[in-house]
């Protein structure tokens, strides 16, 4: 059909949902314009370039910002609920405290973002870099499939199952496949949580509650597992090799499919 026959209505909806094609805006034109969004029409933030801008405490409740620029911005204690933040740039991005659940991080590029505090519930992030991020204290339950965190900090962060929501099937998080190498889990909360296939080479967890997580292939390399809680984690085909703290792993006489976890010959 040719756009000369769609109605204005149809041609309006398809100009605001367009990419404004790396537009520079400043924090009162993103104030405008997502003041102008609504739950049946969220407001529209595709493609533009926010790097370095102040958008701090800003409401973008179910906007959509798939493509933006957010390098370096100020998006602390801001309000991202729902927003669609596909393929977005926010490497270096401060996000403390804020409010990202149900939001789409698919491929979005965090690498050195500050996430510490930030609330990331039943949050998409599949795909993301979020290489050298800190998540220090941050709340997460979402889908990390393929995700990349070498080097992140996680320490003291609460990844674990949601006791609250069982009558909605566990919700946890799921690190499949994801890249944890090096990260830092020094205390950090991985209850139920998922990293089948995942590697965690050189990765610090000591302290760290993986009790009833889903170890299956994951590549442990080099990490220090010292007091780590392992009790009832499946660790079938998880490799062992080179831990630092093995005898001070916790729970391990309680593991699922220990006879099929690799550990270095004594």
């Amino acid at each position: 059909m040719s756009l000369r026959v769609l109605p204005v209505l149809a041609l309006y909806s398809l100009a605001s949902a367009a990419p404004l094609a790396a537009q520079r805006l400043d924090a009162a034109a993103v104030k405008a314009r997502v003041a102008t969004g609504s739950p049946t029409a969220p407001a529209s933030l595709v493609g533009a370039d926010l790097s370095g801008v102040d958008l701090s405490g800003i409401d973008f409740r179910n906007a959509s910002l798939a493509k933006a620029r957010l390098v370096g911005a100020n998006l602390s204690g801001a309000n991202l609920f729902s927003c669609d933040l596909t393929d977005a740039d926010a490497e270096g991005a401060d996000f403390r405290k804020a409010n990202l659940d149900g939001t789409t991080l698919r491929r979005t590029r965090l690498a050195k973002a500050n996430l510490e505090g930030a609330s990331l519930f039943a949050t998409i992030i599949e795909g993301a870099d979020l290489s050298g991020a800190n998540l220090r204290g941050t709340r997460i339950i979402g889908y990390l499939k393929a995700a990349k965190l070498p080097g992140a900090d996680l320490s003291g962060a609460d990844v674990g199952a949601d006791a609250g929501n069982q009558s909605m099937g566990v919700m946890r998080a799921q690190f499949v496949s994801a890249d944890l190498s090096g990260a830092r889990l020094v205390g950090t909360n991985l209850f139920k949580a998922d990293f089948s296939y995942a590697s965690l080479r050189d990765a610090d967890l000591s302290g760290a509650n993986l009790a009833n997580a889903d170890l299956v292939g994951t590549d442990f390399t080099g990490a220090n597992v010292t007091d780590a809680q392992f009790d009832k984690a499946d660790v079938a085909g998880a490799i062992f090799s080179r831990v630092t703290g093995r005898d001070r792993m916790k729970g391990l006489e309680g593991t699922r499919n220990t006879d099929k976890a690799i550990f270095d010959a004594r």
